[in-house]
């Protein structure tokens, strides 16, 4: 039998990620870090170049299966689409790990730590291409243990190990429930295989739910986001990226797959449940986004505000299938348009989110903190960062013609239509309503990132570590150029990349985008060329009034916690926001010489239901050990015991 072409593209991702990183492993001399960002390259051109070959149906040889069943894999459209981002977001990346990571190689093993990054977009296109359940939950573990290993490198921080703790135990939350819903499903149909799934009705609430609980655990879905501002801001910046922009998007693929594309587990009831959770999801992240003084903090809380705006895009399309209706047709095409919408700021987000990470840690990298009360006045040390991250800055607050507009009109035009097509008034209502909240979610963005940009790179430097900034290494820098002009294509070209889509979702998406690109390219470039034109005029220096108080500084300018204050007293309701202020010196009530002011935010769903729910396992947890005493009498009754109550199970239910 002859070996195809897409047979050999497999085998050179599997060498470039899987087989060379190991056998490097094992050279004691470290002289092979800078073979991996290439291996990572490779592999990812390799995988790009197979995600164009067409459907195809893989099966691994008779020895190599988990089980009884076999290691099988299939390529189809949906498929195809995530691999593609998954090899161009690795490709964009791997630049930036050389020069990023050698500032670590004396407090991380470098080699665990590259074997983990490329087991890690190997495992995600492994789940992406999983044809059964024992092959998707073998590489979505293996993308779990690997994206741990790389949260924790840095272990010797009590932070970090902090995060990773919660992240891990998260994700055996999120892999019990995907897992128990497997089985599920497997005692509904007999099989093992994803295409012989096809459970619809009541019967398909349970394992349902359990899906979207284990999935939404992964994607960062709100009320299961504890983990992201917390394993992100503990990540090296490119592993953040990767983080951020592929792998809680393999969660959203499996939302795609299970609830969508074939119609494997189809209820209404899920599609209510995304669209009401997505909108949290999407309000919350935003919120918390702007009260955020740690900048990756603050990126992490943004990608849950992303990824409720994408599933709340899935949720709409599953309501338009599954919702009977006299206009069913029309419906359909309306679903058609919020899974486009949905599948395109899945792209979107991965560019101008990795770009985002990337220049986040560059900033750290070039000024030493992450902090946005002692950073300011990075634009002129760091240009090119401050130029990517202004531009990645108005890509994810979906400012024309940049990519992230394009993939939120499609989401505003599905809930128009939808509307109009409802055939009650609630329904109406709650559509309409629905464009109100994304238009807030919007201006809460807007807000988080002008002052995020305007903090971090406009004024005066707020310490003298960030006075003497640098710009990151190259590396880094075409990193984020790549991922910038990727942010700028996607946006200018959201036409032509619609034509993609069309197997996908057919040909209504297309009439759907009818924005008059070129007229907001030429837009512009003509605001680009005055812009430039004003910047060349010759500066003059004025003398500004200043209140008595001498020269201007950095303490005058505006910082984080003025910036968000409005806005954080306006929503106080939904958080408990304190502000400490202490007053300082002899005759302080008359003549103070000190004043700190400090707010704090703290969530009432972490300190109230999160925390509780933690020290209660941390109480039972300590209670337990003490079964692991040595007595080899407590270990047999606790077997037997064990036994008779699952036996007791079986029996009843």
């Amino acid at each position: 039998m002859g070996v195809s072409l897409s047979d050999l593209l497999l085998l050179v991702t599997s060498v470039c990620w899987l087989v060379l990183p190991l056998l490097a492993a094992f050279d004691r001399r470290d002289t092979n870090r800078v073979l991996w960002p290439w291996l990572e390259a490779g592999g990812a051109l390799a995988l790009l170049a197979f995600a164009c070959c067409g459907p195809r149906e893989m099966v691994a040889p008779h020895p190599f299966a988990l089980g009884l069943v076999p290691i099988a894999f299939h390529l189809d459209a949906l498929a195809a689409w995530f691999l593609a981002i998954i090899a161009l977001i690795t490709l964009a990346v791997a630049p930036s790990l050389h020069g990023y990571m050698e500032s670590f190689r004396e407090r991380i093993d470098m080699r665990g730590f590259w074997i983990c990054a490329s087991l890690l977009p190997a495992s995600m296109a492994s789940v992406v291409l999983a044809a059964n359940a024992q092959t998707f939950l073998v590489a979505w573990e293996i993308m779990s243990l690997s994206s741990f290993v790389l949260v924790v490198s840095d272990h010797a921080s009590r932070s970090t190990r902090t995060a990773g703790a919660v992240y891990l135990g998260a994700t055996r939350v999120g892999t019990g429930c995907v897992a128990g819903a497997f089985i599920w499903l497997y005692e509904l149909t007999g099989k093992w295989s994803f295409d012989s799934w096809h459970v619809a009705g009541t019967a398909a609430v349970g394992p349902a739910l359990l899906l979207l609980i284990g999935l939404g655990v992964k994607a960062g879905m709100w009320p299961f986001h504890l983990w992201l501002p917390l394993a992100h801001p503990a990540a090296p910046s490119p592993v953040s990226a990767t983080m951020s922009g592929l792998m809680v998007k393999v969660a959203l693929y499996a939302m795609i797959r299970f609830f969508l594309w074939p119609g494997h587990v189809v209820t209404p009831v899920i599609g209510h449940l995304l669209l009401a959770l997505g909108a949290i999801s999407a309000f919350w992240g935003v919120l918390f986004a702007l009260l955020q003084h740690d900048l990756k903090r603050l990126l992490a809380y943004s990608t849950v505000e992303n990824v409720g705006l994408i599933i709340m895009g899935i949720g709409l399309a599953v309501i338009c299938r599954t919702q009977p209706s006299p206009h069913s047709s029309l419906l359909s095409a309306v679903g058609a348009v919020a899974l486009g919408a949905a599948l395109l700021h899945v792209w979107n987000h991965a560019f101008f989110k990795s770009l985002l990470f990337i220049g986040a840690g560059s900033v750290d990298h070039g000024a030493g903190t992450r902090d946005l009360d002692r950073l300011g006045g990075l634009a002129r040390p760091m240009p090119v960062t401050f130029a990517c991250f202004l531009l990645g800055s108005a890509a994810i607050c979906a400012l024309p013609p940049l990519n992230g507009f394009a993939s939120e009109w499609l989401l505003y035009q599905s809930f128009f239509r939808f509307g109009c097509l409802s055939s009650t008034p609630l329904f109406r209502f709650l559509a309409l309503g629905t464009i109100g909240w994304i238009a807030l979610v919007g201006a809460l963005a807007l807000s988080c990132f002008v002052k995020v940009t305007g903090i971090t790179f406009l004024g005066q430097p707020r310490s003298s570590a960030v006075g003497a900034a640098h710009e990151s290494p190259r590396g880094m820098l075409v990193s984020q150029g790549v991922l910038a002009l990727g942010c700028v294509v996607l946006g200018v070209g959201a036409p032509f990349v619609l034509e993609l889509l069309r197997p996908l979702t057919g040909p209504s998406l297309r009439a759907a985008f009818t924005l008059p690109i070129p007229t907001l390219v030429f837009t512009l470039l003509l605001g680009l060329a005055v812009g430039a034109l004003a910047l060349l005029r010759p500066v003059r220096s004025y003398v500004t009034w200043e209140c008595g108080f001498g020269p201007l500084n950095a303490r005058m300018q505006t910082t984080a916690a003025s910036f968000a204050q409005p806005v954080a007293r306006l929503f106080g309701s939904l958080y408990r926001y304190v502000v400490d202020t202490r007053v300082e010196g002899r005759h302080r009530r008359h003549f103070p010489e000190a004043v700190t002011v400090q707010p704090a935010v703290r969530s009432i769903l972490a300190s109230r239901l999160y925390l509780p729910v933690l020290a209660s396992i941390d109480r039972l947890a300590r209670r337990l050990v003490r079964l692991q005493g040595g007595s080899i009498h407590v270990y047999l009754l606790t077997m037997f015991l064990t036994l008779w109550i699952l036996v007791l199970i079986g029996r009843f239910f």
